[in-house]
């Protein structure tokens, strides 16, 4: 079986007021929500989803069909993109809720808010370490992907060779019957043009 790298995790870097930021999106895509967010900002881990009411309440905000918005998200979320800006602040009122948001910049610098996920501080927080893991494991699949694409990219070479040779047998085989039955024809043509002139001349005599 070929081995597959999931596309529904994706990990991404922000750096937000001097800090880095490191996000982890589990893409769910239904009809209950859009991602699943977990969030490492150096002293915690927040956990949060963008549910699709929220996510259709966003995009009622700004003039986008449901499927550009959903790219759009992917997009800016999928690393720090220069068409947007980014922010993560905890809520003063209630430090164990935390708010990341995404905005988009126009070309005459306009920004828009694009989207918004309220997260919660986990009560056991989670290891950055979890990143190392995920990518090793995902370095892992992609490297039993190479292997088989370039198993199967030898396969195809091998029987483009061979294909070439029995290509090269045929044109070869072809010639040597058609050299063959030439030979044939014209020994037959002459065979006839004696015949004829030897009835010819017996007519004459006749």
């Amino acid at each position: 079986m070929e081995p597959k790298i999931s596309s529904k995790t994706s990990i991404s870097k922000f750096l937000i007021k001097g800090e880095n930021i490191y996000v982890r999106l589990l893409w769910e895509d239904n009809e209950n929500e859009l991602f699943r967010i977990k969030i490492f900002d150096g002293n915690n881990s927040w956990s949060g989803r963008f549910s699709a009411e929220f996510a259709e309440s966003c995009r009622s905000l700004v003039d986008e069909t449901e499927d550009q918005y959903k790219n759009n998200v992917r997009r800016g979320l999928s690393g720090s993109q220069k068409e947007f800006t980014y922010d993560f602040f905890v809520l003063p009122e209630d430090e164990s809720t935390a708010r990341f948001t995404w905005k988009k910049v126009f070309d005459d610098f306009t920004v828009m808010a694009h989207g918004s996920v309220p997260v919660h501080k986990d009560d056991a927080k989670e290891s950055k370490d979890t990143l190392i893991d995920f990518l090793l494991y995902e370095n892992s699949e992609l490297r039993e992907v190479i292997e088989a694409n370039q198993k199967k990219n030898e396969t195809l070479s091998e029987n483009l060779d061979k294909c070439k040779r029995e290509l090269e047998e045929f044109v070869n085989m072809k010639t040597s019957l058609e050299t063959s039955l030439y030979g044939k024809f014209i020994q037959l043509l002459n065979e006839k043009k004696r015949r004829i002139l030897l009835l010819e001349e017996n007519i004459q005599n006749f």
